[in-house]
């Protein structure tokens, strides 16, 4: 079956949502919302575009070479965009969360963040907030939404915030301080030793960096040697770290991940 029937049509509504099931293991590796005969059409666009690095089509690749079909359910259906839009994010969410897997979805669904445990909600919402005259020294700020999950050993949320970064390394070196910051809450403060651009410094990059490309060659990276050689925070550090940057007026949506503070 590769589309709805009129009558069916008619009975999904406007918007519905639907779920992409591995027939391998009867795992849903993928959630979306749409309209008409969208649930079919995953496996239309992967056709001739197998090399494509996207998780879903390679998914469905796999399905297709082991000679089985992708199976489709319709989760919910009626709904106006707006509940197709709340529902979409909902299940990501969830599904996100309590599996051993992640769904193949590039994004976590319309204007919604992942899942939190309630501590973890409360770390986060709940946390003390920074004043403009708290901020005494020079911050790079990190935004590293898209890269931070609850698991992340400490090594690799290093290597997630010290590189690499496209930004001016003049103005980088005059920073004092570094926060990773995961949906305003500060996750992680470095005191950069060294700034350095890629092509430079090769064997000190970053680890998901290590192959140095044309596109990554100028982008700069820092080393904090303190924190290399497991040194205990230092009081500032130990200050800035668990706050929220929420009320320091500074473009957070924006789509450069670096701001600075204090500069």
């Amino acid at each position: 079956m590769d589309k709805f029937s009129e009558k069916s049509l008619r009975s999904l509504g406007s918007y519905y949502v639907y779920g992409l099931i591995d027939p391998r293991n009867k795992q849903i590796f993928y959630i979306g919302k749409g309209t008409g005969n969208r649930v079919f059409e995953h496996e239309k666009e992967g056709m001739g575009n197998f090399d494509s690095e996207k998780l879903k089509l390679k998914t469905i690749k796999d399905i297709k070479a082991n000679r089985l079909e992708v199976e489709k359910i319709i989760i919910n259906s009626n709904l106006t965009e707006p509940e197709a839009f709340a529902a979409e994010a909902t299940l990501i969410n969830a599904f996100n969360y309590v599996g051993d897997f992640r769904l193949t979805n590039i994004v976590s669904g319309h204007h919604s963040t992942q899942a939190l445990s309630v501590d973890e909600y409360e770390m986060i919402y709940g946390a003390e907030e920074l004043q403009k005259e708290d901020i005494k020294h020079r911050i790079m700020v990190i935004k590293i939404n898209k890269l931070y999950h609850r698991e992340m050993a400490k090594t690799d949320l290093y290597d997630t915030v010290r590189g690499v970064w496209r930004a001016s390394i003049k103005k980088a070196k005059t920073v004092d301080y570094v926060f990773g910051v995961y949906n305003s809450l500060i996750v992680a403060v470095y005191k950069p030793t060294h700034w350095y651009i890629c092509k430079d410094a090769t064997d000190k990059l970053p680890k998901h960096s290590r192959v140095l490309t044309e596109k990554i060659a100028n982008r700069i990276f820092f080393v904090d040697e303190e924190y290399e050689r497991n040194s205990s925070m230092d009081t500032v550090e130990k200050f800035y770290y668990g706050k929220s940057i929420t009320n320091l007026k500074i473009n957070q949506s924006a789509q450069n991940p670096i701001t600075y503070l204090g500069i």
